[in-house]
């Protein structure tokens, strides 16, 4: 398992990644959190849906990513130990998992939008 310090570090790297990401789509949530039920009519709901879930597989993709670095911790930091190397390379295995789930989900939700949209 990983020391006090490791902990830490990891700890760092998940909040770091999270900031860059939310200051990265501010303007994005800001536009949905203006107007979320599009009372106002200024955008359509299948682009207000699209662009809320966009939103979401960018989150979980950073996610998967945090994933991924946290199982190359565990295998860097295993010291030699099989348990712990086969729990790194678990995760790893998992995340790139994750990270292709993601990026069909995002193929397919473009596909659909586009065939509402009408393009």
């Amino acid at each position: 398992m990983l020391n006090k310090k490791n902990k830490i570090y990891a700890g760092m790297i998940v909040v770091l990644v999270i900031g860059v990401y939310i200051l990265l789509s501010q303007s994005l949530f800001a536009q949905v959190l203006e107007d979320p039920l599009n009372l106002e009519g200024k955008e359509p709901i299948p682009e207000l849906a699209g662009r809320i879930i966009k939103a979401v597989l960018g989150i979980v993709g950073v996610l998967a990513l945090v994933m991924f670095i946290y199982g190359g911790i565990l295998w860097m930091t295993s010291g030699g130990n099989a348990e712990k190397i086969k729990k790194g390379k678990d995760t790893i295995v998992w995340a790139v998992i994750g990270l292709a789930f993601i990026f069909f989900s995002y193929a397919i939700l473009e596909f659909i939008l586009k065939a509402l949209k009408g393009e």
